[in-house]
């Protein structure tokens, strides 16, 4: 009879893998966004270095899967707003996750590392991919509650794409006015009239 060989256990693999993640993630921090190499990763994650080579075979595809990771934490989605308040506070959610050094040196290794074709890396594997489901899922939530919306390529192209821009080319944060201004532009370009969430309007009748 033949012996089934026994596999790794899953745990131990995501420990593993958690523990290297972390170690590319602070060796960024200490570095200034400076990458790290293979051997450097693998003692601050106290692994044998034969094992990142083995699972990830350079420093860019370990880096790659460390962005696409560490990136694609979901923001939760605003519900209690108009269409409009909910799109200008998700988006200021995604330009705040932008706004520290690890995050940035972690977009720009998307940005510079070329995609692997496997199917577990998609576009919608990607922190791109992940916004746009987040944004699927908002205004398909809107439009039940009988919302006119812009469509989704419209607010990724003129809300969502900046964002990423601003982060990778000038390396300063979004603020409330512009990300608000752009989400405003969105509804003009689809021909619809936002709901304006001011301070004080009820006030004012």
């Amino acid at each position: 009879m033949t012996e089934t060989p026994q596999k790794r256990p899953r745990g131990r693999s995501t420990r593993v893998k958690n523990a290297v993640f972390d170690a590319v993630e602070a060796l960024l921090i200490e570095r200034h966004g400076e990458i790290p190499s293979m051997l450097e990763v693998a003692e601050r994650a106290a692994v044998n270095k034969t094992s990142l080579y083995r699972r990830w075979g350079d420093i860019r595809n370990l880096m790659a899967d460390v962005a696409i990771d560490r990136l694609i934490r979901e923001e939760p989605i605003p519900t209690g707003g108009s269409v409009r308040e909910n799109l200008v506070t998700w988006a200021m959610s995604i330009a705040r996750s932008m706004n520290n050094q690890h995050s940035l040196s972690l977009l720009r290794v998307m940005a510079m590392t070329p995609q692997v074709a496997t199917e577990e890396r998609d576009i919608m594997s990607t922190p791109i991919g992940r916004r746009l489901e987040e944004l699927d899922q908002m205004l398909e939530a809107a439009r039940r509650r009988g919302d006119v919306v812009p469509s989704a390529g419209l607010i990724a192209e003129v809300v969502l794409a900046p964002i990423y821009m601003q982060a990778l080319f000038a390396g300063s944060p979004q603020t409330l006015e512009g990300t608000t201004r752009r989400v405003d532009r969105a509804f003009l370009l689809a021909g619809i009239e936002a709901a304006r969430d001011c301070a004080g309007k009820d006030a004012t009748g």
